[in-house]
This record gives structure tokens, C-alpha cells and sequence, in this order.
């Protein structure tokens, strides 16, 4: 088997084809996974055994932005997708939950009034700082909160120390970047992120012009592996993704994001970019944004969400795949599951693809805890 690093630089050097080759169909498209009948009640069965663990959830950072202080978990709100009550009823073990995201709440106010909402509600919520936590949240009847950041570099303002400050608090994921990028000292790859739709030429002259890894990116890094956070490469460009790759000794999160062979968006992983997460025994949440889903955003549904998992599946095996809502973060767009006490329907729409309900417990949240244990229980 090839090095990461052997195989890392093949990618770098392999151009346009490697990209082109996103677009091959996985096994599922070829008819090998055939669509069943599976019923509700069989599904809610499955779902109800099931730990979920959400690869990314927005709800602190935007109910920050929305000026509501306290944040008021507790109280079923329709005006957002996550509550306690919603978070209870579909089984939520735990969530990456969005601490700091750059511009729309400051990292220091969202935390504070995260330990805040944890401290009201001792009865519901857990502060998670190792996988055991997750799954004594889990036997307790709680949702664990794992504090999370992106777009860490706006923090960090080029002081490696606030990293560790931010540990200190509790936080246990940092990403790259949420997008922002650029020469200056405070950023951590060296050109912004593109978004929206695109071809594989556009993604290729992206990736050949993108600017990689800074320094400060790169010291982020080794202070992450010391530390035992979580290093997510959601929102990160592709030369910076490959770089921090090579950079890498424990696996990381791509926590939102779906596939570029599915729908040909630059937020989603391309076939070699899924096979080198897959290499460094990371993982890739497939969100609930329609514009990642499919080309059609009217067409994204629970069964495309699963045509994507399965062609994770299919292309790098089971262990690689998860689920990163983005609830709470995706402004006035409707998500494909619309709202967390939907969740079955995804359940349901893995068993009718016929994954088997140990896959379904690792894409749930079985594949994300191995990437818990890996980072900050072995710190």
C-alpha cells in the first residue's frame, strides 16, 4: 500500500484526471444497491438503537447572531432546526457544536453562553472532552457538546497561544478555515475557498492556483497534535486540503461536505480527495445542504443523501463516512431534512438502499467516535 505521502503527491501531480475521475459511477449507480420497501416503524426500530453523533451543528453561533442571550435550548423553538426536546426525541448522542465560525458571532461570547446553557440544564447537556463523555452522555440520557470552531485562524490572530486557551475551555475541534484565506500572517492557507457550482476544469485550475498551507497553518497543525483536537478540513481549498493531509498523524473530519461525483459543487470532496482522507483514516460528513446534494437543489432528498454515503462506501469502504447536518447554518434554506425530529427518514432511506444497521450505526455516529478516540483520548 502506498505512504500517505506517496499517495498525496500522485494526487498533487496527477491534474485534470484524477478530478474527471470523481465523475466515474459508484457501484450503487450501477445498479448493485436496489431500492426496497422498508417501513417507518421498521426504520424508527433501527433509529432508535442507533448513536448519532451530528458532524456539525450551528445552533450556538447562530442563535448568538440572532441576539438571544441566554440561548434558551431548553424551549422547542420552530424558528430554529435544533432544541433539547427535538435533540431527545430523534436520539442525538452528541454534535460538533459551533462555537466560533468567524463573522457572524464572536468565539469568547458563544462559548460563554454555551457553559451557560450546559449549566442550566446539568439534567439534558454534557460538556464533552473525551469519547467516554459522549457515551456516558449517551447512557444518561443527555446530549453531549463538543465545542467546536471554524475558521479558527480569525481567533487565533496569529497567536498560537489562544489556541491552547480555547483547549483550556473545552474546545475540541478546530477547522482551517471557514473560507477565508489570503497572504496575511492571520490566515492559515494562503487563498480564500471558492464556493458554488462548477466543473471539473474550474475545480482543476483552482487546485493548480490555490494558495497552500501557511506557516501559522502549519503550526496550527502540530499544536492540534499535541493537544488532541479534532482537525476539520471543511471549507478548506484543495491544495491546502492535500498539504495539511501530508501534515496530518491523526485522522481528521471533513465534518460538512458532500461528493463532487454526485453534484459538482467546490464545497464537496472529489474522488481522489475522499480516497486521501480515507488513506489518513479520517472521515466526511454528508450534509443536509440541497446545493451540495444534488445539481437540481428541488431534487435533493433523504435517497440522494444516501446515494452519496453510498458512494463514499463504495469508493473507500463504510468507516469513512458520516453525517454533518449543518442545522442551524444554513441561513433561510430549507435543509433536506427539514428539521432534527425528521432524522428517521434517513434511517429509513439507508435501509431501503440495503446498508445493514451495524453500517447505518457507524454513519450515524460510530465513525465519528473512532475519530474521538483517535484525537483527544489519545492526547
Amino acid at each position: 500500500m502506498k505512504s500517505r505521502r506517496a499517495f498525496i503527491n500522485t494526487t498533487l501531480t496527477s491534474g485534470l484526471a484524477g478530478i474527471v475521475a470523481s465523475a466515474t459511477p459508484p457501484a450503487y449507480a450501477q445498479s448493485s444497491r436496489r431500492k426496497r420497501s422498508v417501513s417507518l416503524e421498521e426504520a424508527e426500530e433501527v433509529h432508535q438503537r442507533t448513536l448519532i453523533i451530528d458532524g456539525h451543528n450551528d445552533v450556538p453561533v447562530e442563535g448568538v447572531a440572532r441576539g438571544h442571550n441566554p440561548l434558551n435550548w431548553k424551549q422547542r423553538d420552530p424558528a430554529f432546526h435544533t432544541d433539547i426536546p427535538r435533540m431527545q426525541e430523534t436520539g442525538y448522542a452528541a454534535a460538533f457544536f459551533i462555537v466560533g465560525d468567524g463573522p457572524i458571532a464572536n468565539v469568547w461570547v458563544t462559548i460563554e453562553r454555551t457553559f451557560h446553557e450546559i449549566k442550566q440544564n446539568p439534567q439534558h447537556l454534557l460538556l464533552v472532552k473525551s469519547s467516554q463523555d459522549v457515551i456516558r452522555a449517551s447512557e444518561q440520557g443527555k446530549i453531549g457538546v463538543i465545542m467546536s470552531i471554524e475558521g479558527i485562524g480569525r481567533w487565533l490572530d496569529g497567536k498560537p497561544e489562544i489556541q491552547r486557551i480555547l483547549y483550556r475551555l473545552g474546545v475540541r475541534l478546530m477547522a482551517v478555515t471557514h473560507g477565508e484565506g489570503g497572504t496575511e500572517e492571520k490566515y492559515l492557507q494562503g487563498s480564500r475557498s471558492p464556493y458554488g457550482p462548477c466543473t471539473p476544469q474550474d475545480r482543476e485550475n483552482e487546485r493548480r492556483n490555490a494558495g497552500g498551507l501557511s506557516a501559522l497553518g502549519r503550526e496550527f497543525i502540530k499544536t492540534n497534535h499535541e493537544l488532541g483536537i479534532v482537525t476539520d478540513l471543511a471549507h478548506i481549498n484543495d491544495k491546502a486540503y492535500f498539504e495539511t493531509l501530508e501534515q496530518l498523524s491523526r485522522p481528521p473530519i471533513v465534518s460538512h461536505t458532500a461528493v463532487f461525483g454526485q453534484c459538482k459543487h467546490y464545497r464537496c470532496l472529489t474522488d481522489d480527495q475522499i480516497k486521501a482522507l480515507a488513506q489518513a483514516g479520517g472521515a466526511m460528513g454528508i450534509a443536509f445542504a440541497p446545493a451540495f446534494i444534488d445539481p437540481d437543489p428541488a431534487k435533493a432528498t433523504p435517497d440522494r443523501v444516501v446515494e452519496h454515503i453510498c458512494h463514499v462506501a463504495d469508493l473507500v469502504g463504510i468507516d469513512h463516512v458520516g453525517i454533518g447536518t449543518d442545522f442551524d447554518g444554513l441561513g433561510k434554506t430549507i435543509p433536506v431534512i427539514p428539521e432534527m425530529s425528521q432524522l428517521v427518514q434517513l434511517t429509513r432511506s439507508m435501509l431501503a438502499y440495503g446498508l445493514t444497521e451495524a453500517e447505518i450505526q457507524k454513519v450515524w455516529g460510530g465513525n465519528f467516535l473512532r475519530l474521538l478516540r483517535k484525537n483527544i483520548d489519545s492526547a
